[in-house]
């Protein structure tokens, strides 16, 4: 592995590691129910935005890996959850869309619904019960919120860290 970029998956590991800790501690003792924003998910969101679909994966696992340590969920639900926004927040990132923030406002707003979803779909498939409909009204309705505005704020310096590729020399 290059230096370069192993400094990136380092680079990650800290960012992510950052926002599971704070997902898991400060968020729940600042901003009371019903709904939070999901630092994992904008981290994990934006760089699936902005990076190549495998590594938008690998951020995908190793932040849901973290959260998941740090919350004490079952191990593996938050990482195979947020694997399932990687390919939206990925196809939907087309160089036009980069610079400005609806794309990547409209990919939290949707993801999250997609996320929380297929989280959903898998406690049941782990034998815990789940109601619809406070999830819908509790949980992702405000989170949605949370994490649309928290996109906005986010987007824009997890941009700046993005290095920016070459480009060829004219002749």
């Amino acid at each position: 592995m290059g230096h370069r970029m192993q400094r990136r998956w380092i680079q990650a590991v800290g960012v992510l590691g950052l926002a599971a800790l704070l997902q898991a501690t400060w968020i729940p003792m600042g901003i009371p129910d019903p709904g939070r924003p999901n630092l994992v998910f904008l981290v994990v969101a934006a760089a699936a935005f902005l990076a190549p679909l495998d590594e938008g994966l690998g951020w995908a696992f190793g932040g849901g890996l973290l959260l998941d340590l740090f919350s004490g969920g079952p191990m593996g639900l938050s990482a195979l959850a947020l694997m399932a926004v990687v390919p939206l927040a990925h196809g939907l990132s087309r160089p036009v869309f980069r610079g400005r923030l609806i794309m990547p406002a409209l990919v939290a707003a949707g993801g999250t619904f997609l996320m929380e979803g297929v989280r959903g779909l898998l406690l049941l498939a782990l034998q815990y019960p789940v109601d619809w409909g406070v999830a819908l009204r509790q949980v992702m309705l405000p989170e949605a919120l949370w994490n649309t505005l928290g996109m906005v704020v986010l987007y824009p310096a997890l941009r700046a860290l993005r290095p920016r590729p070459e480009r060829p020399a004219l002749r």
